[in-house]
Formats: structure tokens, C-alpha cells, sequence
């Protein structure tokens, strides 16, 4: 992938080519066109577009993606076998990953999102005039300009000592930053790795600069401008015309896709089976433990009768009630959670959490401090159970640290959900195992734990995650926009994955950099 191109064809033919089964889209490009002073030709199938090209040479051409019998992609790459230098522009109404990065692979001019107006196809004709108007190699490197400033990915370019060189629109749509922003920070793209990811990303990327020709593609954690961290794949393709020499290439390109929404699915289903067996599991230790404790107790009672200064016979008591309040935790835990949907503000809840507990974090010398995105969308959810979530992380993150720690609360928006993640910092001890958060035997008589708030998120489609960054815990409650049951879930594809994978055209806020400090 190299972000520089070659000259425009010479010649300023005036014949253009418009394909679309939908007359009427076809008909308003060719209306326009000839208010241009060009000469359309409209087509309403590809095998007829093909036969034209055959009799005519068209220097320009408005290709519908999705065409019966043939794909444009399919179309545009037979048209340019025939004259590699005519230029084409794609149209669709579906505006997917995939197919701008198809039509990038095509070799298109421009990209057009329908429903497009008169001023779209005014731009799209003005850039190329220009580029017929012009024999200068700085026109000619805009031809794929507007299309990678456009694309709902971000595209970079990478020198060796991993300073940006190019970078795109899809720097602010996905991580904050508009490109001159990037562009004035020298170790903008190390930085913007988590520091739990950055040594193995750099290790890879120096393996790509040093071998020449070794492209790979990975996961990666990134950190959003605003803090939250984005979930992403970075793939990289040597740059081989950017130079090579005994020390491998000098530059890398590559793009970088937000999968946030992916992992977030892929967690959902993983923590609703790891549910699904702890709930059978707990079911059948009560079960089997609940006739013999009975048992058990009604023994010790009578041997105290019997005995009563026999202190074995109190020590049977205290163990049997023990285990009766383990099974009172399983069976509360198992129960089924009613759910009553409505329209919230997570952020009014969550302000209204804080509100509630903060006499006890000032008590115990536990600062909060809050990013809230104030444009998060509003949800369909129930406030009362996200109340007793929010109020239980909380909690959690009281017990867990030191006198004079701090836990940051953030929310921001991806895609599919909205995101709440608690950062506990200055942890009294060493941080246990993170899949002991979702078991039901831990102590405490907290009506709202962990486990059963794992449950309750489980219910309404969201999920509650836990991870270790350094030496911070991280909390991660991620909700639905839309309401998406457990029937929803157990009719996934193979691959569910899928389902999250367009990606909007538009850009989200970038949010407050400055974060309000509750004490």
C-alpha cells in the first residue's frame, strides 16, 4: 500500500458511463451530467455496460456496487482491463468496511454514499477536471485523497523510527485525534497503544521493517484521546516502493479497524457459557449439599440437647449455618431477574450513584473523579438494577483500594453500545484473579454484588468485564442501544461477529479532554 499515484490520463473526453439498475438514480447522475456539457450513456445492466465500452471509450464512469449478475467491483475491473486509465466512481447504499476497501483495491477515483445530492456530484466532477486540467504529479497524488480521508478506517503510513508520515480523517473517528493533531506528536502512534500491548507491537513492527516483505495483521488495545481504550486490528503491508536496503524497508502502511463492538459480542457470549455452567454447577451443590446439611443439623442440635456443655456440638451449628448462608447465596444468585425496560440516561445514573455513595468515599479519603461523553445516547434499560450495578462497582472499588486512591469513572459510545468503565487505582493489595468476580460464594450480605450484576447485564444483553492494566483494576459495563434478549443471542451466525462490523459514516464527539473531580 503506497499513499502516492500516477499521472492522470492526458485527453479530456467528454463520454461517460453511468451504471445502476434503479432508473431513476441512474437518470438523475445522466440529467446532471448533461447540464455539465457531458455525454451519458446510462445502462441499467453490467453485460450491456460491457458491450458499450466495447464501442465507445469512456474516460469516466459512475458504477453501481450492487448490480444484478455482476458486482461493480467485478464491472469497474473488467472496464479498466479494457482502458487502464478511465476513472471510476462507485455508488451504494451500503457503506460497509469492506467495500471501501474494495473499492481502494479497484483502483476507484471517488466513492459516493447514497442517498448523494447535486452538491456531491458537483465535488465529484470538479476533482476531475481538475485532474484532466493538469499534468502535475501533486493533482495526480490526490486521486485516492478524498477516498482515504473517507474511508471508515484508519489509514497511516509509518516511518522507521514509528513517526507518522500520513495518517487520516479516521485518526478523530476512531481515536480522537484529527491528523494534524497525530501529525505534531512524534510518538503519537506509540502512545496511543495500551502499555500492556505497546512492547509486542513494537516488537512486530520492527520484524516488519527489518524482513522487507513480512506484512502481519493483530489485535490491539489503543487509547482513545479521551482514555477509554478502543479495541482494534491493525494490519500493516510493507512499503516496498518507499525503499529498501540491507536494513529492510523504510516505511510501513497499514490501516486500523475499531472492533470494539466485535470483542464486545465475543466477551457476551463467552460470559454467558462460563453463566450457564456455574449456574448448573451451583444448582447441583445445593442440591446435593441441602439433605445431608438438614441432616447434619438436626443431629447437633440434639447432641447439644444431650450434651449441652459439649462444645463440639456448637461448632456443628455454627458450620451448618455457614453452609446455609453459602446456599442461600447460591439459590438468590440463581433466581431470575425481572427486567423493566425504559428510557435512561446512563449518565444520569451513574451521576446520581456517585451522588449517593460519595459521603462514604469522603469518609474513607476515596476521590472520584468523572469523564462523562455528554453526548451519549439515550438507552432503553432498567435504572433501578443499573442504579444497584453502578452502586455495586462502586463498592467494590471502595474495599479494593488504599486510603487516598482514586476512582476515575468514564463513559463514551461505540457503534452498538454504550460503554461505563471504573478504574480502580492505589489497590491495597495485589489484585486476585479476575474470573473470581463472577462466582456467588464470596462473603459479604451486599444484596447487588458482582456475580449478580454479571447476571442482571447478562439479562438485558450487555456485559460486565473485568481486566488488569498495570497496576490498575478495570471495570467495564457495556449496554446495549437497542434491547438484544437471550434469544437474540442463541440465534447468532457461526460467525457473530459479523453482525458488528459496518461502521458508521459519522464521527463521533470527541468529548471533554478536562474531567470534573469529585473529593
Amino acid at each position: 500500500m503506497k499513499f502516492s499515484f500516477t499521472d492522470p490520463r492526458e485527453g479530456q473526453g467528454r463520454t461517460v458511463l453511468v451504471v445502476d439498475d434503479e432508473p431513476e438514480v441512474g437518470e438523475t447522475v445522466a440529467d446532471y451530467l448533461r447540464a455539465e456539457g457531458y455525454d451519458p450513456i446510462t445502462c441499467r445492466h453490467p453485460q450491456q455496460a460491457i458491450e458499450c465500452s466495447e464501442e465507445t471509450l469512456f474516460n469516466l464512469a459512475f458504477l453501481d456496487i450492487k448490480l444484478p449478475d455482476m458486482s461493480g467491483f467485478e464491472l469497474a475491473t473488467r472496464l479498466k482491463r479494457r482502458e487502464p486509465q478511465s476513472e471510476i466512481v462507485f455508488m451504494t447504499g451500503y457503506g460497509t468496511l469492506d467495500n471501501a476497501v474494495q473499492a481502494i483495491k479497484t483502483g476507484a477515483y471517488d466513492y459516493l454514499k447514497k442517498p448523494f445530492g447535486i452538491n456531491e456530484l458537483r465535488h465529484c466532477l470538479t476533482r476531475y477536471q481538475e485532474r484532466l486540467s493538469s499534468r502535475e504529479i501533486k493533482i495526480s497524488d490526490h486521486r485516492y485523497f478524498d477516498l482515504l480521508q473517507n474511508v471508515p478506517l484508519l489509514v497511516f503510513e509509518l516511518k522507521s523510527d514509528f513517526r507518522l508520515q500520513f495518517v487520516n480523517k479516521g485518526c478523530f473517528r476512531i481515536l480522537g485525534y484529527h491528523p494534524d493533531e497525530a501529525m505534531k506528536n512524534p510518538d503519537w502512534f506509540l502512545d496511543r497503544i495500551q502499555p500492556d500491548d505497546r512492547e509486542r507491537i513494537i516488537d512486530l513492527l520492527g520484524v516488519a521493517f527489518k524482513a522487507g516483505n513480512l506484512p502481519f495483521s493483530t489485535e490491539c488495545r489503543m487509547r482513545h484521546k479521551n482514555g477509554h481504550t478502543v479495541h482494534t486490528i491493525i494490519k500493516i503491508t510493507p512499503d516496498s516502493e518507499g525503499g529498501e536496503d540491507q536494513h529492510g524497508v523504510k516505511t510501513l502502511a497499514g490501516i486500523i479497524v475499531d472492533i470494539t463492538d466485535r470483542v464486545f459480542l465475543e466477551q457476551t457470549l463467552v460470559q454467558r457459557e462460563k453463566l450457564k455452567t456455574l449456574g448448573a454447577i451451583s444448582a447441583e451443590v445445593a442440591h446435593v449439599i441441602r439433605n445431608p446439611l438438614v441432616s447434619i443439623g438436626g443431629f447437633a442440635r440434639r447432641l447439644k440437647y444431650k450434651f449441652p456443655k459439649l462444645p463440639e456440638g456448637n461448632i456443628i451449628l455454627q458450620e451448618s449455618e455457614r453452609l446455609e448462608k453459602i446456599l442461600y447465596r447460591i439459590t438468590e444468585y440463581l433466581k431470575p431477574v425481572e427486567v423493566s425496560y425504559q428510557t435512561c440516561s446512563i449518565n444520569g445514573v451513574l451521576k446520581d450513584c456517585v451522588a449517593l455513595l460519595l459521603p462514604e468515599m469522603k469518609r474513607l479519603n476515596i476521590a472520584c473523579r468523572m469523564n462523562p461523553d455528554p453526548s451519549l445516547s439515550a438507552v432503553p434499560g432498567d435504572k433501578d438494577l443499573l442504579s444497584q450495578i453502578f452502586a455495586a462497582l462502586i463498592q467494590n472499588a471502595i474495599g479494593e483500594m488504599k486510603p487516598g486512591g482514586t476512582l476515575l469513572i468514564r463513559t463514551f459510545e461505540s457503534e452498538e453500545n454504550i460503554h461505563v468503565e471504573f478504574r480502580n487505582q492505589n489497590l491495597r493489595s495485589k489484585a486476585r484473579d479476575t474470573e473470581c468476580y463472577f462466582m456467588p460464594f464470596d462473603k459479604g450480605d451486599q444484596k447487588m454484588g458482582l456475580p449478580y450484576s454479571i447476571r442482571v447485564l447478562k439479562n438485558m444483553g450487555g456485559l460486565l468485564s473485568v481486566s488488569q492494566e498495570q497496576n490498575d483494576m478495570v471495570f467495564e459495563v457495556s449496554h446495549p442501544k437497542k434491547i438484544l434478549s437471550v434469544p437474540d443471542l442463541d440465534g447468532l451466525t457461526e460467525n457473530p461477529a459479523d453482525l458488528f462490523m459496518p461502521v458508521s459514516d459519522t464521527s463521533p464527539a470527541a468529548g471533554p479532554e478536562a474531567t470534573s473531580l469529585i473529593e
